[in-house]
């Protein structure tokens, strides 16, 4: 269940939908673009959109959110996912202070703009911290017994805190996803699509 520290801002997953249309990319997968193969097309995408732009951001990443308690049929599609130019997993602890203050070069921070106006107009550019609960994503296939575990594939959620004015100039955020969890039983699946999720802001 990996923490994530990462500077970038949110992208709204209705403009990501309308991005992957609008150019083409058959390979991208619009409610979850940490995916390797998602990532990878979108990243390509962007490339031949915003050559300039990309060429000052080489580490730029896709991260997304996920609670896996959370069973609503809202949480299979989150708002938005997050595009990070730096991305530090934490351990047990992290020097927060410290990271933050190794701050980002002042071309990067531009480049990383400039591709928020481009994208997602009006976001935020800030630190976040997001806890993922399962990268993976797996669902059951439709053809498997319940409780079949080889080859089961689960479907993850997500849910997210936006702590405001926690650090000056920044923001707080944490999201949840589960991982390695490789069983899963078709009742828990059609629960994830009956519950009504939930996403908090704290002050």
């Amino acid at each position: 269940m990996p923490v994530y520290l990462l500077h970038g801002f949110r992208w709204p997953r209705s403009a990501i939908r309308v991005h992957i249309i609008l150019n083409n990319i058959d390979d991208a997968a619009a409610e979850w673009i940490s995916s390797s193969t998602t990532s990878a097309a979108l990243l390509e995408s962007l490339r031949k959109l915003h050559p300039e732009i990309l060429s000052a951001l080489p580490n730029l990443q896709f991260i997304e959110q996920y609670d896996p308690a959370d069973t609503s049929p809202a949480a299979t599609s989150q708002p938005y996912a997050f595009v990070a130019d730096k991305v530090e997993k934490c351990g047990l602890s992290v020097d927060v202070g410290e990271e933050i203050g190794k701050g980002v070069g002042a071309e990067g921070w531009a480049a990383l703009v400039e591709l928020r106006d481009q994208l997602a107009k009006g976001e935020k550019v800030g630190w976040w911290v997001v806890y993922n609960g399962d990268e993976e994503r797996w669902a059951p296939k439709e053809d498997e017994d319940e409780g079949e575990e080889e080859g089961e594939k689960r479907l993850v959620v997500g849910l997210s805190w936006r702590l405001d004015d926690i650090w000056p100039g920044g923001g707080l955020i944490i999201i949840q996803e589960p991982v390695g969890r490789k069983s899963s039983s078709r009742g828990t699946f059609k629960n994830l699509l009956r519950k009504k999720g939930s996403t908090q802001k704290l002050h």
